[in-house]
C-alpha cells in the first residue's frame, strides 16, 4: 500500500504542476534569474588554509609557526649562472636589483628577506675598537672583478652562508621573500614576474618556487574551466542527440542542467564563497547529474507518448513513474555529498556541501521546470517519436547482454567477480602522497624550475620545528641553544635535507667574530651572559629585527627552517618519525618543548593522515547512507545490498586502476570515490525500481530483465556515457590534477554502470530476492520464483 499511496501523491503533484505549467515555468525562470545576478560575486581564490587538515597537530604548529614568525606565502628565487660563477658585478647587480624591486613590493615582510643584498643577511665582524661589526654583506653591488671575488671569500668562510644562501660550487645563489595577506597569490606571482623578467637574459637562469607561485598557476589553470564548460556543454548535447535523435530532446535536459548550474553557482555567489580547484569543477558535475536525470525522465516520456499519442498525459504518466525514483536516486546522492562536510579539510567541505545544493536544485528544477516545460513545448511529431524508438546499435547490444545474461547468470557473476579480484591485487601498490608540486604535469614552468632549484640549491620543499620555551629569556641558555644546534646537526646528516639554520647559528657566528674568525670558535658559549650581550651588541648594530625571522622578542619561541629535495610521503613520514623520537630524547630535561613538524613536509604528511583515516571514514559514510536510504526505500535490507554490489566493484577497480598506473591517492583522487559511488548509485535505483515495474506488468523474470535493460538500461548507458565523457573534457586541460580527475572519475562512473546492468540482474535471476517482486501499485510481495512459474 506504500507505494500505490506513493504513486497516488506524486500523481497528483504532477497533475497541478501540468494545469500550472505556465505559472511553474515563470517561477523557476525568475527564481533562477535572481540566482544568476549573483554569479557576478563569485571569485577564483587558493586559499592558503581551507585545503589543509586543520585539526591535525603538524598543521597547527605550521599555523603556530606561520603567526608567529611567517611562513605561509614564500617565493624563493633561484639566480643560477648560466656560465661560471655568480661572482661577477653583472650577475651580482641583477641580485641586487631584484632584491631592491622586492623591498619595494607591497605585503612584503623585510625582516625575512633572505638574500645576498638584503638588509638583514649581515656579515659579522670585530672592528678595531674590538666591538662586534655587523653591516649588509652586500649594501651595493660589487663595481670591479676583484670585489666580487671578496664577496666570494667572506661566504665561504661563512658556514651559515655558505651551502646555504649559495651552492657550494659558487654558480647559484637564492633570494627568499615572505609576503603577508596584503597581496593576493596571483598579485605576488605577478610582481615577482615584474622584477625578475627584466633581468633573465643568455647570462643566468633565473628559477621560481614556492606556495604562492604554485597557487598561482593553479589558479590560472582553474580559470580554464570557463573554456572547458562550454565543451562539456556540447560533449553531453551530442550524446543526449544520440540518445534521442530529436532536437527538443536535446535542448530541455541542457536547459534543465544549465539551470541547475546557475543555481548552484548562484548559491556560492549569495553565500561569498570562493571558489577553489575543487568547487571549480562542481558546473560540469552538476551539468552530468542535472541533464542524467532529465534524460531518465525524457526516455519514459517518449515510451509513454508512443502508448498514448497524447503529450499531457505522456508527462502526468512519466514523472508519476520515475519521480519517486529520481527524487530517490537524487536525495541519495545529495546525502552522499553531503557527507564530506565531516572532511577534515575546509575545501572538500566545501565541494561536498556545492555538489548535495546543486544536486538538490536540480531535483527541484527537474520535479517542476522539465514537466511544465514539455507540457508547453509542442508535442513530438510522429516522426520524432519513430526516430526516438528506432531500433540502434545499442538495442542490438542491450539484447545481447540480456540473452548473455538470462542464458548464464552464474558466468555473468564469475566473470565480474574476476575482474574485480584481479583489479583488487593492484590496491595493495596504491601510494598515498600529497605533493602540491605535482599537481602540475613535468613539462609545466613551475615544475621544470622546481627540478632546477633542487637541483642547485638546498631545495623547495621546506620543513620547520617550533622551540617554545617555558619562560621569557630561556632560548639564549646555552644548554638549549647547545640543544638545537645538535638538532640542526642531525638534520643536516640527512642527505635530502639542507639550508638548516636557527639562532644557534647566529649566535656561533657571533662568537666566532669575537674570536678573530677561527672556525675553532664556531660553537655556543657555555656563558648565557656572554651570549646574552651577543644578542644585545647584534641587534645595537643590525637592529631589533635582525633576527626576528628566528627568534621573537622575548627569546621564549624560536623556529629552526630546513630545505628538502624531496617531499614524498615516505620520506616525509619517516623523518617526522625520527625527528620525534631525537627531540623527545634530546630536549627532555630542557625547559623547553619542540614542535614537529610544520612546512610543506609537516603539513604534507598531515594531508597524508587524513586521507587515509577520513577516506575510510568517508566511504564508510557515504556507504551507510546509500544502503539505509536504499534499503528504507526498496523496503529490503537485500535490496540495499544489491545497490552497494555495483558500487563496490567500482571503487575496487578504480583503486586497482590506481595501483597499477602508480597514480598516488591523495586528497583529490580520494574524493573521486565518494563522488562516483554517489552518482553510481542513481544506475543501481533508476534500474531496480524499473525491474520491479516490468516483473508486475510481465510476471516473468526473464521478461522483466530484458525489458528493463531496453529501457532503464539504455538510459543507464547514456547517462554514464554524459556524465563519463563530460568529465573527460577535464583532461584537455593539461593540468596533471583534472587528467588524472576526469579520467579517474570517467573510468569509476563506467565500470559503474557496466557492473549495474551486469550485476544486479544476474544476481535476481541466482538469488531470487523478494524485494525485487513486490509489484506496484498494490505493495503485495510475490516470490519471484512464484512469478517466474516456477
Amino acid at each position: 500500500m506504500y507505494l500505490a499511496r506513493q504513486s497516488a501523491m506524486m500523481e497528483r503533484y504532477i497533475r497541478w504542476v501540468v494545469r500550472h505549467r505556465w505559472a511553474v515555468a515563470c517561477t523557476v525562470l525568475g527564481i533562477s534569474i535572481l540566482l544568476a545576478t549573483q554569479l557576478s560575486h563569485l571569485r577564483l581564490e587558493i586559499r592558503r588554509r581551507a585545503a589543509l587538515p586543520q585539526e591535525h597537530p603538524y598543521v597547527q604548529i605550521q599555523n603556530r609557526i606561520s603567526d608567529l614568525f611567517g611562513g605561509e606565502a614564500v617565493v624563493i628565487i633561484g639566480v643560477i649562472a648560466n656560465h661560471g660563477d655568480i661572482f661577477t658585478p653583472a650577475i651580482l647587480g641583477k641580485i641586487h636589483r631584484i632584491t631592491a624591486g622586492l623591498r619595494h613590493t607591497a605585503g612584503i615582510v623585510d625582516s625575512s628577506l633572505f638574500s645576498l643584498a638584503a638588509p638583514h643577511v649581515e656579515a659579522v665582524t670585530v672592528g678595531g675598537d674590538g666591538m662586534m661589526d655587523v653591516h649588509p654583506l652586500m649594501e651595493k653591488p660589487p663595481a670591479t672583478l676583484e670585489q666580487a671575488r671578496q664577496l666570494r671569500a667572506t661566504i665561504q668562510s661563512d658556514k651559515l652562508l655558505h651551502g646555504n644562501l649559495v651552492s657550494k660550487d659558487g654558480t647559484a645563489t637564492v633570494i627568499v621573500a615572505e609576503f603577508d595577506d596584503r597581496m593576493t597569490d596571483v598579485g605576488i606571482a605577478t610582481r615577482i614576474e615584474e622584477v625578475v623578467g627584466p633581468e633573465r637574459d643568455t647570462t643566468v637562469t633565473i628559477a621560481l618556487a614556492g606556495a604562492p607561485i604554485l597557487r598561482a598557476g593553479l589558479t590560472r589553470y582553474t580559470a580554464l574551466i570557463a573554456v572547458l564548460f562550454p565543451i562539456a556543454v556540447v560533449v553531453i548535447g551530442l550524446i543526449h542527440y544520440e540518445a534521442f535523435r530529436t532536437r527538443q530532446a536535446v535542448f530541455l535536459p541542457l536547459v534543465t542542467a544549465l539551470l541547475s548550474v546557475v543555481w548552484a553557482l548562484g548559491i556560492m555567489g549569495m553565500t561569498g564563497q570562493p571558489m577553489d580547484t575543487r568547487s571549480a569543477i562542481t558546473p560540469v558535475v552538476i551539468l552530468a547529474v542535472a541533464a542524467g536525470h532529465a534524460v531518465q525522465i525524457l526516455k519514459r516520456y517518449y515510451e509513454e507518448f508512443a502508448l498514448t499519442g497524447d503529450s499531457e498525459k505522456a508527462v502526468i504518466r512519466s514523472v508519476t513513474a520515475v519521480g519517486p525514483v529520481m527524487l530517490t536516486a537524487g536525495l541519495i546522492a545529495s546525502a552522499g555529498f553531503g557527507s564530506l562536510v565531516t572532511f577534515g579539510v575546509a575545501s572538500v567541505r566545501v565541494f561536498g556541501m556545492l555538489l548535495a545544493l546543486g544536486i538538490l536544485s536540480a531535483l527541484f528544477i527537474e520535479m517542476t521546470f522539465t514537466p511544465a516545460c514539455r507540457c508547453l513545448l509542442p508535442a513530438p511529431q510522429r516522426r520524432e517519436v519513430q526516430r526516438e524508438g528506432q531500433s540502434l546499435w545499442l538495442d542490438r547490444w542491450l539484447d545481447r547482454l540480456a540473452d548473455l545474461i538470462v542464458e548464464r547468470p552464474r558466468v555473468v557473476l564469475a566473470v565480474v567477480l574476476l575482474m574485480v579480484l584481479t583489479s583488487a591485487t593492484g590496491v595493495f601498490r596504491i601510494e598515498v602522497d600529497n605533493s602540491f608540486r605535482l599537481w602540475f604535469s613535468p613539462a609545466t614552468q613551475v615544475r621544470k624550475d622546481d627540478a632546477v632549484l633542487n637541483e642547485r640549491l638546498p631545495g623547495t620543499a621546506s620543513l620547520r620545528l617550533l622551540v617554545e620555551g617555558q619562560e621569557e629569556n630561556v632560548l639564549q641558555q646555552p644548554a638549549v641553544l647547545q640543544a638545537m644546534s645538535d638538532l640542526e646537526q642531525f638534520l643536516e646528516a640527512e642527505p635530502n635535507i639542507g639550508g638548516v639554520s636557527s639562532i644557534a647559528d647566529h649566535v656561533k657566528r657571533m662568537h666566532q667574530a669575537m674570536h678573530d674568525g677561527d672556525p675553532a670558535f664556531y660553537t655556543i658559549p657555555d656563558n648565557p651572559r656572554l651570549i646574552s650581550q651577543y644578542l644585545l651588541l647584534y641587534g645595537m648594530s643590525a637592529g631589533p629585527d635582525a633576527l626576528s625571522a628566528f627568534v621573537d622578542a622575548s627569546y621564549q619561541h624560536a623556529v629552526v627552517r630546513g630545505l628538502s629535495k624531496t617531499d614524498s610521503a615516505t620520506f616525509s613520514r619517516q623523518l617526522i618519525q625520527r625527528l620525534q623520537a631525537y627531540a623527545q630524547q634530546r630536549f627532555r630535561d630542557l625547559p623547553v618543548s619542540v614542535g614537529i613538524a610544520g612546512g610543506t613536509l609537516g603539513v604534507q604528511t598531515a594531508m597524508n593522515d587524513v586521507v587515509v583515516r577520513e577516506k575510510v571514514v568517508n566511504v564508510m559514510q557515504v556507504s551507510a547512507i546509500i544502503f539505509v536510504l536504499s534499503a528504507i526505500v526498496l523496503r529490503s535490507l537485500i535490496g540495499g545490498v544489491f545497490v552497494l554490489l555495483p558500487l563496490l566493484c567500482a571503487v575496487v577497480v578504480n583503486l586497482g586502476l590506481m595501483g597499477w598506473m602508480h597514480i598516488w591517492l591523495d586528497m583529490t583522487t580520494a574524493a573521486i570515490t565518494s563522488m562516483g559511488v554517489s552518482i553510481g548509485a542513481d544506475f543501481a535505483i533508476y534500474l531496480i525500481f524499473r525491474m520491479r515495474e516490468e516483473l508486475a506488468r510481465t510476471a516473468t523474470v526473464d521478461a522483466a530483465i530484458r525489458a528493463s535493460l531496453r529501457t532503464s538500461g539504455k538510459a543507464v548507458f547514456f547517462v554514464s556515457s554524459a556524465v563519463a565523457l563530460g568529465y573527460l573534457v577535464l583532461p584537455l586541460s593539461g593540468f596533471s590534477l583534472w587528467i588524472r580527475l576526469g579520467t579517474l572519475t570517467a573510468v569509476i562512473i563506467t565500470v559503474s554502470a557496466l557492473a549495474t546492468l551486469t550485476v544486479i540482474p544476474s544476481l535476481v535471476l541466482v538469488t531470487r530476492p523478494r524485494f525485487v517482486a513486490r509489484r506496484q501499485g498494490t505493495g503485495d510481495v510475490e516470490p519471484v520464483r512464484r512469478a517466474a512459474g516456477e
